[in-house]
């Protein structure tokens, strides 16, 4: 009996050994530096690989000046999209030529809101990919965006497919406004 007890306890602390150890391996950045074999290529969270591919841009660049380099501005800008993507409330409807989205939240998330897509509107317009303006409204904004031919069915289309969330991915201003704000470009957010 006494054996047979000994034995349960020995299983039990060597699973209990077993189950502590990814955890404590999670921090042990000598084992890491050790592993052997393929190592996955992401990093795990989309606004830490932004933030070290930036900065991979910025350590390449020899005419980066680090005394107006802000990392955290990017960092505080990653977390707006979050906000924005994630936690906003989303009315769409259709409008002839495209759609408008009233878009809506609470605490930090307001905020975001106004932010992005006051810039957002701004550079889809610039690009001449489409008519979008932003106008505030209580707790967020409402963004419409229209086709610059509103009677090109095709581009009505795509426009009301891509809806709120595929909108906030168009465009070819992303990676250089998020290399601008991490630059310290005090004209990050400016036409």
């Amino acid at each position: 009996m006494i054996a047979r007890t000994l034995g349960i306890l020995a299983a039990v602390a060597l699973a209990a050994a077993l189950a502590a150890a990814p955890a404590a391996a999670q921090h042990d950045m000598a084992a890491h530096h050790a592993a052997t074999g393929p190592l996955p290529t992401a990093p795990g969270q989309a606004a830490f690989a932004t933030i070290a591919e930036v900065v991979a841009i910025l350590k390449a660049d020899s005419t980066t000046d680090w005394s107006k380099v802000n990392l955290d501005a990017l960092r505080q800008h990653l977390i707006d999209m979050d906000e924005v993507v994630m936690r906003a409330s989303v009315a769409k409807r259709d409008v002839p030529g495209g759609m408008q989205a009233t878009v809506t939240g609470t605490g930090r998330t307001v905020d975001a809101i106004r932010r992005m897509l006051s810039s957002h509107a701004m550079a889809l317009e610039d690009e001449g990919l489409y008519h979008a303006t932003a106008e505030r409204v209580a707790n967020g904004m409402r963004l419409t965006v229209t086709a610059p031919d509103t009677t090109d069915a095709r581009v009505v289309a795509m426009i009301r497919g891509l809806g709120f969330a595929g909108i906030l991915t168009e465009g070819d201003h992303h990676a250089r406004h998020h290399l601008a704000i991490a630059r310290g470009d005090a004209h990050a957010h400016e036409r």
